[in-house]
């Protein structure tokens, strides 16, 4: 079955150089995740948790439950947010640790990597994936933050609303950017 799963990976990754679309994005999760259930099963393997977070963020209208890696993740965000507005470095919202694994799972199963690895292609995976999750709120991913959700800017740019909770209750921070 794992080989079925990297074939269609190869044969879907192949026929597009660039993912720009919702439906491509969630296919390719979900494969994604499936691929590392079977490795799950067959060796035990528990490599590549924010592929497997983001899949299962893509398929819940909300994330209750936040794995440590996330929150680890959303606790580096939580500890920098009054340093992100000051200095303009927003880069967090383009996931740079999520892409690191992706280019790190396809080249492991030997499957096209390119939109992972160009800056302009993740940018349009990144506006499609943002469109999925858009309004799927990660919730108290850290003893600060209530709320973190991406907002659906119709491939214009990508932003995020954060609402705090604990020491910084009632406030709430936008960030973003658009093309």
């Amino acid at each position: 079955m794992k080989l079925q799963i990297i074939d269609k990976l190869k044969a879907f990754l192949s026929d597009r150089p660039l993912l720009k679309e919702e439906y491509e994005v969630v296919y390719l999760m979900v494969e994604l995740r499936k691929l590392l259930d079977r490795e799950r099963q067959e060796v035990g393997s528990e490599e590549f948790s924010l592929i497997r977070f983001h899949a299962d963020w893509i398929v819940h209208t909300r994330k209750d439950y936040v794995t440590s890696t996330m929150k680890k993740i959303m606790k580096n965000i939580d500890d920098s947010i009054d340093v992100y507005p000051k200095n303009g470095n927003i880069d967090f919202l383009l996931l740079p640790e999520f892409r690191k694994e992706m280019i790190n799972i396809l080249k492991e199963y030997n499957l096209p990597n390119l939109f992972a690895k160009d800056d302009d292609k993740w940018m349009k995976f990144m506006l499609a994936m943002t469109q999925v999750v858009a309004d799927q709120p990660i919730i108290n991913p850290t003893e600060n933050i209530a709320e973190f959700r991406y907002v659906d800017m119709n491939k214009e740019g990508i932003m995020a609303t954060i609402d705090f909770c604990g020491s910084k209750t009632g406030s709430s921070i936008t960030l973003g950017f658009g093309i």
